[in-house]
């Protein structure tokens, strides 16, 4: 059908009537059986594909809002759909849309404010839960650092003991050195002193002239 405008119809009504008489839509909004109402099947599916194309948005809210100021019945069953109805809403009687009129901004349904509480009472609920998951990671992400803090400080403890040991062998062996080279400086320094005092003595005992002994 022609998406033209009529003479005190609304843009909104044609559009959705439109909708609902797009045959490839059927699985996401279609007519019931008897005529006398629409279902919304995915009403995400819903907002991002079909409500590009006729109304330049993906809020379903809106679009909500918008039946609500015309009056629609909305109701949800139990397998997830959307039910809406009008008295003058009709599948083949889209003569009858010229009875369809908005309520002026002071004036909201039964069904429109309940709509808008629940929808209040959702988005509470969600904020809760992302609250309670929000402190959720607070408390894992605190048990983590706690546990790699204490991770980090016992390698550090053992890095630092490693390092003690190796600085004490170090100065160990450092001083071993120490004491086997003064040792030999010691050693090569007596060495000639000692050979020249047992040459003195020797020459000594070489020059002592051998003692006679007479007989009588």
């Amino acid at each position: 059908m022609s998406s033209k405008r009529r003479v005190g119809i609304a843009h909104f009504l044609l559009r959705t009537f439109e909708m609902l008489d797009t045959p490839k839509l059927k699985h996401l909004i279609e007519w019931s059986p008897c005529g006398e109402m629409f279902y919304i099947k995915n009403s995400r599916e819903f907002a991002n594909k079909v409500l590009p194309q006729y109304f330049r948005h993906r809020n379903f809210q809106s679009f909500l809002r918008q039946l609500n100021m015309y009056n629609f019945v909305k109701k949800r069953l139990k397998n997830g759909w959307n039910q809406f109805q009008h008295k003058y809403f009709k599948r083949e009687a889209k003569n009858l849309l010229i009875n369809v009129h908005r309520r002026s901004n002071g004036q909201q349904s039964d069904e429109e404010e309940q709509t808008d509480q629940q929808d209040s009472i959702k988005k509470q609920q969600e904020q809760l839960q992302q609250i309670k998951y929000l402190q959720n990671d607070i408390v894992l992400t605190s048990s983590f650092l706690y546990q790699q803090s204490v991770i980090l400080q016992s390698n550090f403890q053992r890095l630092k003991n490693k390092l003690l040991y190796q600085y004490i062998e170090e100065q160990k062996q450092e001083k071993f050195l120490f004491s086997t080279f003064s040792l030999l400086n010691k050693s090569q320094t007596d060495s000639p002193k000692l050979t020249q005092t047992i040459l003195t003595q020797n020459q000594k005992e070489t020059d002592q002239e051998p003692q006679l002994f007479v007989l009588s």
